[in-house]
């Protein structure tokens, strides 16, 4: 049986809902808010106009005023249309920055500029205007020479700042806000107008017209992020591939996030090794490129024997085993005292049987490693080192003693000649505390300074894993330790192939389907994820189970869509749900009420978008059909905060209005149960 585990849309990602169309009005209705400072400056600079530094927080009376009315009255946006303006906010007022499909979601509070744009731009406008002292509202004007017009905060009244602006407002033209249609200006452009005109261009153009766009991004000047993160995320992998391309010649160091986004989605190995040598030349002068550069270098590492030596067969697996084998040892031992191979052979026994008591939750966990740890403290015989070392890498790793068990890793990883063919439990158990290690060490340098390179820890990690993975050994921490390295480090697409492996060798893992699934809704969104999990159920030895998992991550899919306004394949996404829901449940009675209750959830989903369709007819019989399947779930929440009673009783409501009493009546007594 699978638990019932908590649905989170909302937070798998940062790629928002689609946004309004037309960013682009006749005549400016709001403040133009630039969407950096750089853009900002750079337009000053072409423009001859003052700078408008704005501040402002919620929550405070004149801040609130500022933002939600004045900011909106058509003589002060007149006013601003004579300076080039940018505003700073601490506060978040939307959840994301962009959308499935790259495009921007615009912060409500401060149309033009996303959440994000004004929260990271105010260190710097600190450093250069604020005189080392933070208020808000403020309002600062500035030359394009860099003096100082006015500074307004604290203030009694908030005339005082608006008529500082209508004072100093500039002499020259507008020429941020001017409408084109020459592709051509708007690549030589910085301001958000243009940007936002190209952008709108892209999302209306086909596929022919976005090539275009992405081929010119290629050679822009003005750093189009913004439209490459929609080319990166466009359904069309030629697009992809174009927008990746563009990215290793134009992206500066404010765009590492997207190379690694291309290396995260692109699979050719030309333009990978393209977007690598960019990150090489942007590492030059930027420490955090150099840093992403060096963890994509390759470097050959070998294990010591006795780790890649064949591993003997081993009995340590189950508790029967485990049991069989203390008692033949302990017997053993008993005649010979002082042997090391039968006093290695106990310590490794009573370390499988602490491992397994871990595993199911038994009591007297430390007395069995405190054991093991002591009986292979008293093997004394060169050619077992390694292997006792590895137990005592084991033991002190599963005690918490972090320092210890670095020690003994490092010794028992030592290059050697050993012969010896270790147990298999053992070498799986002590490579799988190696992965955890090397990780924990990894993040710990990391923390102390994020531009050391982890070119070492990512290549031992890289061995480790092959050589379980040939060797169908190693355990589900280790492994997701090591896959999350490869995913701090941006080695995404690695990560997500290794994680797909991870799924073949526990397919019954929630957490490993949790890894893998918003692995692949992050760097290939919702739909391929939705499509890659269909495969996996037709390779899958295990088809109920397969079921299930697919079934979730085509009702995450469907949510995703549906958060995104993509009704379409929101609805289908939710069908597919369904379906491969019924058929776990069918399949595999465990799997029925879980199966069920999810069920319950994509047919309310469903139910929704054909409320929103006028297919009145439709919604209900979803929300019949959930009621029959399990009623307990009618008050549960999806991953989008919405329950099927209730979105079952604004179906029966549409249905009264609509004159259908019938079939209005029947859903009403049926929710009412």
């Amino acid at each position: 049986m699978i638990a019932l585990f908590s649905l989170a849309v909302a937070t798998l990602g940062t790629f928002p809902q689609e946004p309004a169309e037309a960013q682009v009005p006749d005549g400016p209705t709001q403040i133009s808010w630039q969407r950096s400072l750089e853009d900002a400056l750079a337009t000053q600079q072409k423009t001859g106009l003052p700078l408008l530094v704005v501040v402002n927080m919620d929550g405070e009376v004149f801040n609130e005023r500022f933002a939600g009315t004045t900011y909106h009255d058509r003589e002060f946006i007149a006013s601003t249309n004579k300076y080039i303006c940018v505003i700073a906010s601490p506060d978040r007022h939307s959840a994301r920055d962009y959308d499935a499909l790259g495009n921007r979601i615009e912060c409500p509070r401060f149309k033009g500029c996303t959440c994000s744009e004004h929260i990271n731009i105010e260190p710097e406008l600190y450093r250069r205007y604020f005189d080392k002292k933070r208020n808000a509202p403020r309002h600062v004007g500035v030359t394009p020479a860099g003096k100082i017009l006015y500074d307004r905060f604290l203030d009694r009244r908030m005339s005082v700042a608006i008529d500082a602006i209508k004072t100093h407002e500039g002499k020259g033209k507008s020429k941020h806000l001017a409408n084109t249609e020459d592709v051509a200006e708007m690549f030589r452009r910085r301001d958000t107008m243009a940007r936002s005109l190209l952008e709108q261009r892209y999302r209306k153009g086909n596929k022919d017209e976005r090539s275009k766009l992405l081929k010119a991004a290629a050679k822009a000047q003005n750093d189009p992020i913004d439209l490459l993160r929609m080319g990166l995320r466009d359904p069309d992998e030629d697009l992809v591939g174009l927008a990746a391309i563009a990215i290793s010649r134009v992206g500066g160091p404010n765009s590492l996030i997207d190379i690694e986004d291309a290396l995260a989605r692109i699979s050719n190995d030309h333009v990978r090794r393209q977007l690598i040598e960019q990150l090489r030349k942007l590492g030059k002068t930027d420490s955090n490129a150099a840093r992403m550069a060096s963890n994509f270098e390759s470097s050959k590492d070998q294990l010591a024997r006795p780790w890649r030596n064949a591993w003997q067969d081993t009995k340590l697996t189950a508790r029967e085993g485990i049991e069989a084998e203390l008692d033949r040892v302990e017997a053993a031992i008993r005649g010979k005292p002082k042997n090391p191979a039968l006093r290695l052979q106990l310590a490794t026994a009573q370390a499988a049987f602490a491992t397994m008591l871990m595993a199911q939750g038994g009591q007297g966990i430390g007395f069995w490693l405190a054991d093991a740890e002591r009986n292979a403290g008293k093997v004394e015989d060169e050619s077992l080192e390694f292997e006792k070392k590895a137990l005592l890498a084991i033991t002190s790793w599963y005690q918490s003693k972090g320092s210890d068990a670095q020690k003994a890793m490092v010794e028992a990883m030592a290059s050697g000649s050993s012969t010896r063919e270790p147990d298999a439990w053992l070498a799986a158990i002590f490579l799988d505390v190696v992965l955890q290690i090397t990780a924990q060490n990894a993040f710990a340098r990391a923390q102390a300074d994020n531009s050391v390179s982890l070119r070492g820890e990512i290549t031992r990690t890289r061995t480790v894993l092959d050589l379980i993975g040939q060797r169908d050994a190693g355990l589900e921490r280790g492994t997701l330790a090591g896959i999350a390295l490869f995913e701090h480090a941006g080695l995404r697409a690695e990560a997500r192939t290794r994680l797909e492996h991870t799924v073949q060798r526990f397919p019954a893992s929630l957490t490993v389907h949790d890894r893998w699934r918003n692995r692949m809704m992050v760097d290939l969104g919702a739909e391929l994820m939705r499509h890659r999990y269909a495969k996996h159920v037709t390779e899958a030895n295990d088809r109920a189970t397969a079921q299930w998992y697919a079934g979730y991550a085509a009702l995450i899919a469907a949510e995703r869509h549906t958060l995104d306004s993509r009704n379409i394949e929101a609805e289908n996404a939710y069908a597919d749900s369904i379906e491969r829901f019924a058929d776990s449940a069918a399949s595999n009675e465990g799997y029925a009420d879980t199966a069920n209750h999810y069920a319950v959830l994509a047919l309310a989903g469903r139910a929704q978008i054909r409320l929103q369709k006028k297919n009145l007819t439709g919604a209900a019989k979803d929300i019949l059909r959930a009621i029959e399947l399990r009623v307990q779930s009618l008050d549960e929440d999806d991953g989008l905060k919405r329950k099927p009673r209730s979105i079952g009783s604004r179906i029966q409501a549409a249905l009264a209005t609509a004159g259908k009493a019938e079939l209005a009546e029947q859903l009403a007594n049926a929710l009412d149960q």
